[in-house]
């Protein structure tokens, strides 16, 4: 009996350590981004690899609806490393932008997996976050979506 209360209790205490993406990752953060195509999580992706990304801002079930009347500015897409949460702030091993100045009625952008990654702890914690901000919209909240966890396989 006591074995398995601590059995239970070290499980309880990993999975409250997991990264949830879909939680906010900043003050006005909503996961509002559809992504229905791009990094499928738990895969690998090489280093230099090309992948689509299709998004929209279709209703998820994590997105307040006032918050659908208001247009997107231009999305930016970043990767990050080992993105953990220490109550109200989130923390990574290393961030890489990797594009910006993307339309929302393009509804696409391919990204490209940067061949000169930066050395990080452990390679198969990585996201790719699409965001952008709602700047016409009561205190300019932004809405994202994380893919992952990914790895990144170096050529």
């Amino acid at each position: 009996m006591k074995f398995t209360t601590a059995i239970v209790a070290s499980l309880v205490g990993t999975s409250t350590a997991l990264f949830d993406k879909n939680q906010p990752w900043g003050k006005r953060d909503y996961a509002c981004v559809n992504v229905y195509q791009g990094i499928p999580d738990n895969s690998t992706v090489s280093a230099g690899q090309t992948v689509q990304v299709r998004f929209d801002r279709k209703p998820t079930g994590r997105c307040p609806d006032p918050l659908a009347q208001y247009p997107g500015d231009d999305y930016s897409v970043w990767l990050y490393n080992n993105p953990v949460r220490n109550r109200d702030v989130i923390s990574f091993d290393q961030s890489i932008k990797i594009t910006d100045g993307v339309k929302e009625k393009a509804g696409v952008v391919s990204v490209t997996i940067p061949k000169n990654l930066p050395e990080v702890k452990d390679g198969s914690v990585w996201y790719l976050r699409v965001g952008t901000t709602l700047s016409t919209a009561p205190q300019m909240p932004s809405l994202f979506n994380a893919a992952g966890p990914f790895t990144i396989a170096h050529a």
